[in-house]
């Protein structure tokens, strides 16, 4: 096992969801006590190219850069090498597992384990440590409830309004997730 947690984003064309999600969440990580990596990929990846326009823009709007990101596809290196996969959609979570099968108690898509994440909270774990947030995936797999899956909108080829409430849909949802998985502060 590795000694830090890796979280591994995952939409459709890795320029719009994803990506924004990998740029709030490294954002969110600056401070983090807990050794964290972050990364995206996508399951029709556009590889090799650049973030939505609309998506640096409502990460600008946010004081965040997301110029420097590039599209990838999403892979079973990928797949097994993460901790926590968090997708966008539901539809992408058969294709992460597909790639690998043993990454379904992993895979959810991100608001899902923001829910069920912020519901593992009140359990006892020792703080700040990779073990901890690997338990809190796990607590949340057992948890989970199919049904109730719940996707972030997909605001390509939208008005730019649509990619602002698609960045702030996901800072709420990673800020609860990354609040779970690191513990009180």
């Amino acid at each position: 096992m590795s000694a830090e947690f890796r979280l591994l984003l995952v939409c459709t064309a890795n320029i719009c969801r994803s990506a924004m999600a990998e740029v709030i969440a490294g954002a969110m990580l600056q401070s983090a006590p807990l050794p964290m990596a972050t990364a995206s990929a996508g399951v029709r990846a556009m590889v090799g190219h650049p973030m939505a326009p609309h998506a640096v823009a409502a990460l600008a709007k946010l004081g965040l850069d997301g110029r420097a990101h590039r599209a990838r596809m999403l892979d079973r290196d990928l797949v097994r090498s993460a901790d926590l996969l968090l997708t966008m959609e539901a539809a992408h979570v058969p294709v992460a597992v597909g790639l690998d099968p043993e990454a379904a108690p992993k895979t959810f898509t991100l608001p899902e384990f923001a829910a069920l994440a912020a519901g593992a909270g009140g359990r006892r774990y020792r703080s700040d440590t990779v073990e901890r947030a690997r338990a809190i995936v796990q607590s949340a797999a057992v948890r989970r409830d199919r049904r109730r899956v719940l996707d972030v909108y997909d605001p390509y080829g939208g008005p730019p309004e649509g990619y602002d409430a698609c960045a702030k849909t996901v800072g709420e949802s990673l800020s609860h997730a990354l609040g779970a998985l690191l513990g009180p502060r």
